[in-house]
């Protein structure tokens, strides 16, 4: 079977074009663009396809101009439509902290979008082959990809899913697809031979700077040495985990229905529901929560992931870690959000013991002081509890000590009283000898998200911070074996009262 034939026999497979549609058919010039060009063409005549020839100018290659003069020939040779322009892809890469190769990747396809868009194509056509899809399966496998990355480029794919910069409301019935996935390269050459195409030769593609480039000359020959047959074997990979991502992806999104909440650009998980998953499970979560609030992100490293679950197996309430892509995993008594830093809403965790803006604990809460008529030194010097924390009452300012023989239970206004904290606030951590600290600093490193720490409590005492609440209390004022009367400090959950009652 020729290679028209059975690329035709793909495209009817994959159901990739049907007859009568439109579509936009990115060109550079090159073999590959050319070839699938050249098929189209003859394809059109019989399914009433209307083409139209596209070729973005990268401006990074002094010939660029020249290629797309040799693009509109090609078009023009065959009749079809062309269009063409020209993206300052270096500016654009600074600009957005992107890799050349990514910036013009992101580029080019907003530039096929918005030409589909405004000539009325279902379809955007481009000429990636086989030896491509060994090359990408190899790349996301050394940058650490998971199973979506392990199944490489996939013959269709909806437009809608991804963000490109283009000022299109609506891309619903946009979709990529890419006929010469099972097409290798030489296939492609000895086509190009066969039936006259001089495509023109990119110099870049031997530029060693680029990622893809020492993959495709330097790594994969080498891999060769060991398995001749090393891209058709990466290229059967794909398509084997391609099949079982869609097995995954079904489980995924039921223990997605039955674990998580999106809302207001938030993902929320049940802690209690969290904590029976398993590891994987919990990946498979963090890795959609990314999917669906950054969907621009194309690759979804391992690592961060697994630091975010280990993390949420152990952080104390109201701490939050690194993600991925700005994002961030926060921590509340009973459910962990995933959000942007800069997007963690207070109401989420409304049921930590957080402080208004005018120093009042949010209702719900109480601070409650109680002086022991019976306590341990283990219990009390362990100071384990978050919202629990035990003092010396005789390391206390001499005028509150004075008064603590006639405590039982008392809230602020006692000598003790809550604040938030100030420019230029230190204490001493318990545990670090000493040590003076800024609280700024201390909750930074205690992975506090940004948004709290203006509205976190501090225990003062004769403005001496006792006890930075639910972190750590200062060494200056913890219990030990010379200790004589015991005072108990906590923030006690009630959801009858006002926190300030």
């Amino acid at each position: 079977m020729d290679l028209r034939a059975r690329v035709q026999k793909y495209i009817e497979e994959r159901d990739l074009l049907r007859p009568g549609e439109s579509l936009v058919l990115g060109v550079s010039g090159g073999p590959d663009s050319l070839c699938l060009l050249d098929l189209l063409h003859v394809l059109a005549a019989s399914w009433k396809l209307t083409i139209h020839v596209a070729h973005l100018n990268h401006g990074l290659r002094p010939e660029a101009a020249a290629d797309a003069g040799f693009v509109r020939v090609e078009a023009e040779k065959r009749g079809l439509p062309f269009h063409t322009e020209t993206a300052a892809t270096r500016a654009h890469a600074l600009a957005h902290k992107q890799s050349i190769e990514e910036a013009a990747r992101g580029l080019r396809y907003a530039f096929l979008a918005r030409l589909a868009h405004a000539v009325g194509a279902q379809v955007i056509a481009v000429a990636h082959t086989a030896d491509d899809q060994a090359e990408t399966v190899l790349m996301h496998f050394l940058r650490g990809s998971g199973v979506a990355g392990l199944r490489g480029m996939l013959p269709k794919v909806e437009i809608r899913d991804w963000r490109l910069e283009v000022p299109i409301s609506n891309l619903q019935s946009l979709r990529l697809i890419r006929p010469l996935l099972t097409t290798t390269r030489a296939e492609v050459e000895a086509y190009c031979v066969e039936h006259n195409l001089h495509p023109v030769q990119d110099a870049s593609n031997r530029d060693m700077t680029y990622f893809r480039n020492r993959l495709r000359h330097e790594l994969l020959p080498r891999l060769e040495a060991y398995n001749p047959n090393i891209r058709a074997v990466l290229q059967r990979t794909a398509e084997v985990i391609a099949g079982d991502h869609e097995i995954l992806r079904r489980a995924t999104e039921q223990l997605w229905r039955d674990t998580a909440r999106l809302s207001d650009r938030r993902v929320v998980f049940e802690k209690d529901r969290w904590l029976t998953l398993s590891p994987p499970e919990q990946r498979a979560l963090l890795r959609e929560a990314v999917r669906r609030l950054r969907a621009d992100l194309r690759n979804v490293d391992f690592t961060p992931l697994e630091h975010a679950i280990r993390f949420s197996r152990t952080a104390q309430v109201g701490r939050s870690c690194d993600l991925l892509g700005g994002l961030c995993l926060t921590m509340s008594p009973s459910r962990l959000v995933v959000s942007a830093w800069d997007e963690a809403a207070l109401p989420v965790l409304s049921d930590v013991p957080l402080l208004t803006d005018q120093d009042l604990l949010l209702p719900g809460w109480r601070f409650q002081v109680t002086l022991l008529d019976e306590w341990t030194l283990d219990a009390a010097a362990a100071n384990a509890s978050g919202w629990r924390a035990f003092v010396d009452v005789a390391a206390l300012p001499g005028s509150y000590r004075a008064s603590a023989e006639r405590l039982r239970e008392v809230g602020q206004g006692q000598g003790l009283r809550l604040r938030s904290r100030r420019p230029g606030d230190c204490f001493h951590p318990l545990g670090l000898g000493g040590h003076r600290v800024k609280v700024s600093d201390f909750m930074i490193n205690a992975k506090i998200a940004q948004p709290l720490r203006g509205r976190w409590p501090l225990v003062v005492c004769a403005d001496e911070i006792v006890w930075v609440a639910g972190l750590r209390l200062d060494e200056r004022f913890k219990v030990t074996a010379r200790t004589q009367r015991v005072m108990r400090l906590e923030f006690v959950k009630d959801e009858r009262r006002g926190g300030n009652e």
